[in-house]
């Protein structure tokens, strides 16, 4: 899907590059990267961003991260991964992401000690009516891309956020995040069809 988009925005020398560079980039990206940790509810956003990273380390960061984000919204918006995310409508389920993320804080509750580099979620259910709201107040992908001096890329890969919501009938409505240089990276989602959030 990344060579498909990538040729036709660019060329398909370059997407043969990206591809074929990138995989060798990708492996090395998580010989590097840190354990997230067996069974935990949230690697696969690691293992998922890594790809787009290893894609664009394989062009030789000819594609911009802006264009690289264009990358990423082709992908999530092809059609497999379209009827995948819009299986959920965050209109009729829109507690679904603070329930998935109290699934991840007891799994990180349990495995803390042992993986001490992974996402730290938090709550305040006094703050919105609502949807799902939560924040982190660390991320390792951010950290693992700042650690490879990759840190321009993480605005791109942070903004497939709001297309990933999008597919599920949804929207996001963000302040903060941790890759602009705030404290934290917060996330309050509603369903699309709600008209005066609270």
């Amino acid at each position: 899907m990344m060579k498909k988009s990538i040729t036709k925005r660019f060329d398909k020398e370059l997407a043969d590059q990206a591809i074929r560079r990138g995989k060798a980039e990708y492996r090395r990206l998580l010989f590097r990267a840190d354990d997230l940790g067996p069974g935990n509810p949230m690697a696969m956003n690691a293992y998922f961003a890594y790809v787009f990273a290893a894609a664009w380390l394989g062009s030789g960061k000819k594609i911009t991260p802006d264009e690289m984000a264009l990358v990423m919204t082709d992908v999530l918006e092809s059609k497999l991964l379209r009827t995948i995310f819009g299986m959920t409508d965050l209109n009729r389920t829109p507690k679904k992401w603070e329930q998935d993320m109290r699934k991840y804080e007891t799994w990180y509750k349990a495995h803390d000690k042992d993986y001490p580099v992974n996402w730290v979620v938090n709550f305040d259910e006094a703050l919105h009516q609502d949807g799902s709201f939560y924040y982190f107040t660390r991320c390792p992908i951010c950290e693992f891309c700042e650690r490879e001096g990759i840190s321009e890329l993480m605005p791109a890969l942070c903004s497939t956020d709001e297309v990933m919501f999008r597919l599920q009938h949804g929207k996001l409505h963000r302040e903060h995040t941790i890759a602009n240089g705030d404290g934290i990276c917060d996330y309050w989602v509603v369903g699309d069809k709600v008209k005066e959030i609270r």
